[in-house]
């Protein structure tokens, strides 16, 4: 159990030393305050999701392990937020330096940490097919609050949110494509969780 807490201990603090760089850069770039760099970048869910992640860290290291829902979900979004990032986005902008180092940090080194404590250390077996209900309504609840930023100051996050470039019925076709992920990933997760807890 120590050890378990002095690695979630670990994970948090990166996730806030990422964090906090990744707002810095977002400060330089854009000459913004620390509290503008943090609006901005809060558009993302990359952010939001490590963001999670590092409570979630924090409340294991002070002995808190949070409902197997929250734990399992945040283990399959950032599965996902690594998978979308490397398959559609990662080549987009060639990244050196502290960029390189965050991105790493934000899409891989932080996803392989949590899905490890995740899976070797947190229970499971709980997990309940209801469960699908809350996760499937994480990216909708998402999607509608960066689209809606976007329709206000014109900034999508992500291509396949923009609504300028898509339209309406395209932006909901990759929203709905993303729910229906978000439930097969769900759904193997609960089986697997399932079979895990019966061997």
């Amino acid at each position: 159990m120590q050890t378990l807490r002095l690695f979630a201990a670990g994970l948090a603090l990166a996730v806030a030393v990422t964090l906090i760089a990744r707002f810095g850069m977002t400060m330089q770039e854009k000459d913004i305050s620390a509290l503008g760099a943090v609006w901005n970048d809060v558009r993302y869910f990359t952010i939001w999701v490590n963001t999670l992640i590092g409570v979630a860290s924090g409340a294991i290291a002070l002995g808190r392990v949070p409902p197997q829902w929250l734990a399992a979900g945040l283990a399959m979004a950032i599965a996902l937020v690594a998978g979308v990032f490397h398959a559609l986005l990662a080549g987009d902008v060639p990244r050196v330096g502290l960029d390189w180092a965050v991105n790493g940090m934000l899409h891989t080194i932080i996803p392989i940490a949590f899905i490890g404590l995740w899976f070797f250390a947190l229970p499971k077996a709980r997990l309940a097919w209801r469960d699908l209900l809350i996760w499937s309504a994480f990216p909708i609840i998402y999607s509608i609050y960066a689209i809606g930023r976007g329709a206000v100051d014109g900034v999508y996050p992500y291509f396949f949110l923009d609504v300028g470039n898509l339209g309406a019925g395209g932006v909901a076709l990759w929203v709905a494509g993303l729910v229906l992920i978000f439930i097969g990933a769900g759904a193997a997760l609960i089986v697997c969780s399932h079979r895990f807890a019966r061997a």
